[in-house]
């Protein structure tokens, strides 16, 4: 076989080669990329200044902000979302009933869809009263110990929002009933020493003519070395409890989701835009704080993030996630 024709075979080759990849390439489509149109009214837009596209002018939030994080949660959200109930715990480590209390909270707990969290008062974990105790007691009343709130919502076999540990499990699986929620949050977050920055994430698939807020707790899990009162100890009338075989104090015992701030108001909440609830759009605020001294071990720490409806100040639905780790919609 001669150079010339071999030569040939070679560039016959080459070109359909040349020409098979160039028609792969052109049958791509470019990829589009959509992009929400900025509003050129002066009052849309984003009101959060520490947003990089905020828009002083603006009063009504259209749910653009845009801000200086990398966020990982994911784009694409699900149709409903997982409800998750809120139990707020009402303690003290001088509160000698309270280890009842504690013992029924860790059952429910062992569900993923229920949340607790620990108020202390008057003992040596109560955080700041006019953020935390004071803003609950004046909204649900003075509280008793032990006692708790479950969603905010009147207990179904009787006509308080505090509620007795007796009552908190019947409350809690009434609520579990519903499966499914049309609102949801995903929750991401940093933690650089004692600074963390919070982004927060909420998504109301139905649109509706509630009014909804976000409420944020800061707290710390697993908190040793207070010493809890215990009257359940050797007591007869106790028997089905762990703390009747524990002693008067309970030296050893491990506090859980004890709230050390408010990163969000607890009564009312942020204001979640119109735009959000009416429109579908997903609703991010990102939060700086510096943690509050308090706290023992920052990694124990974690984010309990709640939306509330504004006008009959119960919870729609709870999430939690650790400080440093992704909580995404679920």
């Amino acid at each position: 076989m001669n150079k010339i024709f071999v030569s040939a075979i070679v560039f016959v080759f080459s070109t359909f080669v040349f020409l098979q990849c160039t028609r792969e390439t052109a049958s791509e489509p470019e990829p589009t990329i959509i992009t929400e149109p900025v509003s050129t009214d002066p009052n849309v837009g984003c009101t959060d200044a520490a947003a990089t596209n905020f828009k002083s002018t603006a009063t009504e939030d259209d749910c653009s902000c845009k801000y200086d994080y990398l966020s990982k949660v994911s784009t694409k959200t699900p149709q409903d979302f997982t409800r998750k109930v809120l139990l707020e715990e009402h303690s003290g480590t001088w509160c000698g009933w309270c280890p009842l209390a504690k013992e029924t909270s860790k059952k429910l707990t062992v569900s993923p869809s229920v949340i607790s969290v620990e108020i202390h008062y008057n003992d040596e974990m109560t955080a700041d009263k006019d953020k935390i105790y004071n803003p609950l007691k004046n909204k649900y009343g003075h509280p008793a110990w032990p006692s708790g709130m479950v969603n905010r919502r009147k207990s179904i076999v009787g006509s308080t929002f505090i509620i007795g540990e007796s009552e908190w499990t019947v409350n809690v699986n009434d609520l579990l009933k519903t499966e499914k929620l049309p609102v949801g949050i995903a929750l991401e977050s940093s933690l650089n020493d004692k600074e963390l920055t919070l982004m927060s994430h909420v998504k109301v698939n139905t649109a509706t003519e509630d009014a909804y807020g976000l409420g944020i707790y800061l707290v710390e899990d697993k908190v040793a070395g207070f010493p809890q009162a215990n009257y359940a100890s050797r007591n007869t009338l106790f028997q089905k409890y762990e703390a009747y075989t524990l002693p008067s104090m309970i030296e050893n015992i491990l506090h859980e989701n004890v709230a050390r701030d408010a990163i969000a108001p607890l009564i009312g909440g942020l204001n979640i835009p119109a735009a959000a609830i009416k429109n579908g759009k997903v609703y991010k605020k990102l939060f700086k704080i510096t943690l509050p001294n308090s706290v023992i071990i920052k990694e124990n720490c974690q984010i309990v993030a709640f939306l509330m409806n504004q006008k009959t100040n119960e919870i729609v639905n709870v999430q939690i996630a650790p400080v440093g780790k992704l909580k995404d919609w679920d």
